[in-house]
């Protein structure tokens, strides 16, 4: 439904506005308003013509502002022309300038700076109905004048345009920016659906040359976190693109156009943070949290960090950030300075934490916090009390948390953008979320989503579907694919039996659970039932499965072993605590690797009289610790140059330390015999290094990449190796991801969300 009345006013009169809009809408009146309030933007945009062309009636907020302002001018003398009803309210006396004399000289008007605020609504109501606007409780009066010719839809249906003037204007020009910087190709953004009264979504065509770095473009097995962002003032849109594995800042000022800017390149840009202010955007680079001045470029270094995630710039003159593989929360001051650390995790493998947000005037931060297990659509939303540390759980699941300061929480779940009404003096939800957006990029397992809210109320998002979620497949040396029947779900850590025959897979919902497979029939059944349960690994004879086991009360994990076909309870290996998992087991069986609070540790005789000791720790973060078949190596992953690479160390001789591969490497599998080890390296190519366990001197030999296939990474080892090597299981999408083509707007969201919630 269209809005049947125009209002058109000064920025600087918009709290006066607000006042009376407001009280009109509670009416019953249908209003569209500017409620951005901006007033001197440079563009006009089409939505001011279709909201014009659209409505029975222009109600013009009368002020000394107003009459100077040229985009007021320009909407009175476009309803006159589209031979709209005008009726003048006059917020103080003014004199009407000459260009307008002719549209308004004459017609009746209010006065409301001689009534009262009960005296003018009822004297504004009256004046609507008697001019045709529908008005509960009030005769209807005028009919609806027909609509000037001169300003036709483009379409059959009519476009409901409910949007700040200058949001509406600079979204119609970023098409035309993107066109004349990329090519012809590219069309000014279209409506492409209406939900609710008012509100309207846009794409923005992007050229086919141009990849974005997100869905089918985005060559990583992980997400490295939101590609696209849009400033808090609504008018600066920033997204990462890439070409030849570079990875490049693009940077658009929609409201003083010079041509999308290329502002920073590296190898390893991810994350962008606007300033408070819009004029820097910070970001982080390997180990290090830069900021750059979007006027000049400059690059300045704010600080360093240990594998940084996302952040949140915040309007305190902080930096929010989380690192050390998501579990850590830290700050830092936006001129540089000394991180503090805010929060710490638990150190397991998927509990991570999520994208602060940090609200306004010291009220804490909303972020995810771990959940019951590695399906991040169900880790609880929390509060953070930045001076208690004291955390409120809010009654919701689901990551990348936003607070829209009309009083919604809004925040990503399976695919789409979700809305709850949010208390904050009570930090309660009110209502149950319902689905904002539909069909939104994501990733669950590793805590991104493709949207950004801006303080205006515009979102700016790429499509696209949760990216967890995949089917297991076999993949030989070459890179062909063989398809499992097992159903598509969100799947975790998956390890095959010695002889090949079983499977045992974890398999990730509200909490988590092992199956165990046949790989001939690929059906399956439940090992583990009570709590949550993950990352399983086989004994050597295959008659059992080591995993780790929580409550759902208690966050502490612990290390278990059950056999496949006992009933009765698992024996426990080590007691609940933070961060286990097991990695793999000694050729002797006498004793276990496993991750411990982001350490490799060792435990002797774990199913007699299970000693822990710690192997590799303290400077670095190490993980998936892999004994090679001889018992004298292990590989494992550490972050010792800032990003995270595959090593082997000698278990006789700890000096032997050596790097296989490149950078950016890891998941190390031996083969049977350890004359190779195989891993992930770069955007996620498996790799085959070979080996000599003997060597005195450096055992790694030649490297060859085997092949390069787009499968769904997950916390711990993300494939393995069938026992006859000639091929691979690896978690694939059932579908490939498609191509980003857009980047889609939603407008004016208070009153989409406004209506969903009837508030």
């Amino acid at each position: 439904m269209s809005a049947e009345v125009f209002v058109s006013y000064s920025s600087q009169d918009h709290a006066q506005v607000s006042k009376i809009i407001d009280r009109l809408r509670k009416a019953g009146v249908s209003v569209w308003m500017d409620e951005g309030g901006i007033d001197a933007a440079t563009l006009w945009s089409e939505a001011i013509v279709e909201a014009i062309n659209d409505c029975k009636l222009l109600m013009m907020m009368v002020s000394r502002h107003s009459t100077d302002s040229a985009n007021v001018v320009k909407e009175v003398m476009l309803a006159s022309e589209s031979s709209k009803t005008i009726l003048p309210v006059y917020l103080e006396p003014a004199d009407i300038p000459t260009r307008l004399k002719y549209q308004l000289t004459g017609i009746q008007h209010s006065e409301a700076f001689a009534l009262t605020p009960d005296a003018l609504l009822e004297e504004l109501l009256k004046g609507l109905a008697k001019n045709g606007v529908a008005v509960p409780g009030y005769e209807n009066v005028k009919s609806t004048a027909p609509a000037s010719s001169t300003h036709k839809r483009r379409r059959n249906q009519p476009v409901n345009w409910k949007a700040p003037a200058f949001v509406g204007a600079v979204l119609f020009a970023i098409g035309l920016l993107i066109g004349a910087n990329f090519g012809s190709d590219s069309t000014p953004p279209q409506s492409i659906d209406r939900t609710i009264d008012h509100a309207t979504r846009l794409a923005i065509n992007l050229p086919d040359n141009l990849n974005i770095l997100a869905g089918a473009d985005n060559p990583y097995l992980w997400s490295i976190g939101s590609v696209v962002e849009i400033s808090p003032n609504g008018r600066h849109i920033a997204y990462y693109s890439i070409s030849n594995k570079v990875h490049t800042l693009n940077y658009v000022d929609l409201s003083n156009y010079e041509g999308t800017k290329k502002i920073v390149e590296s190898f390893s840009l991810k994350g962008i943070l606007f300033s408070p202010n819009s004029k820097w955007i910070a970001f982080f680079d390997k180990g290090k949290i830069k900021k750059v001045l979007l006027d000049t470029k400059e690059v300045a270094i704010v600080g360093e960090t240990r594998v940084p995630d996302y952040g949140y710039w915040a309007e305190d003159g902080y930096i929010y950030f989380v690192h050390s593989l998501g579990r850590k929360l830290s700050r830092i001051k936006d001129v540089g300075g000394t991180p503090e650390l805010l929060h710490e995790g638990p150190h397991q493998e998927g509990a991570t934490l999520g994208k602060p947000f940090v609200l306004k005037d010291g009220r804490g931060v909303l972020m995810t916090f771990p959940g019951k297990g590695i399906n991040r659509n169900y880790a609880p939303i929390n509060h953070l009390d930045l001076k208690t540390k004291k955390i409120k759980d809010l009654g919701v699941t689901g990551i990348w948390p936003y607070y829209h300061e009309a009083g919604y929480l809004l925040f990503a779940k399976n695919g789409n953008i979700w809305a709850a009404p949010l208390d904050l003096d009570s930090l309660s939800v009110s209502a149950d979320p319902v689905p904002l957006i539909k069909g939104v990029g994501m990733y669950a397992h590793w805590e991104t989503a493709q949207y950004s809210l801006s303080n205006s109320g515009a979102i700016v998002y790429l499509e696209g579907r949760d990216e967890s979620l995949g089917i297991p497949a076999w993949v030989n040396s070459e890179g062909e694919i063989e398809k499992t029947t097992m159903p598509e779900q969100f799947y975790g850590i998956s390890d095959i039996s010695p002889d090949g025959k079983k499977l045992a897979i974890q398999v990730a919902a509200e909490k988590d659970d092992i199956w165990i497979y046949d790989t001939e029939t690929w059906s399956g059944s439940k090992l583990t039932t009570d709590g949550s349960n993950g990352w399983p690994m086989w004994s050597k004879d295959g008659e059992s499965v080591v995993f780790v086991s929580r409550t759902l009360e208690e966050e502490a994990w612990g290390l278990y072993s059950k056999k496949i076909n006992a009933i009765g309870a698992p024996r426990m290996i080590w007691e609940p605590s933070n961060g286990v998992m097991a990695t793999s087991w000694h050729p002797t069986e006498d004793k276990l690797a496993m991750n411990f609070e982001s350490d490799i540790w060792f435990i002797n005789n774990p199913l007699t009289d299970p000693k822990g000791i710690k192997f590799a720790g303290e400077k670095h973060l190490e993980w998936v610790g892999m004994f090679s078949p001889n018992g004298n190596w292990i590989a494992y992953d550490i972050d010792q140059s800032g990003s995270y690479s595959q090593v082997v160390h000698s278990l006789n001789d700890t000096n032997q330390l050596y790097q296989v591969g490149t950078k950016d490497s890891g998941n190390g599998l031996w083969s049977s015999k350890g004359d190779a080890l195989y891993f992930i390296q770069g955007y996620g190519s498996i790799v085959r290094a070979e080996f000599d366990p003997e060597s005195s001197n450096n055992p790694v030999g030649k490297i060859k990449e085997l092949f390069y296939v787009k499968l769904i990474d997950n916390p711990g080892s993300s494939y393995d190796i069938h026992p006859t090597e000639e091929k691979f299981l690896l978690i694939v999408p059932k579908t490939p991801f498609k191509k980003v083509r857009e980047i889609r707007v939603l407008l004016n969201i208070e009153n989409e969300l406004r209506g969903l919630f009837q508030k």
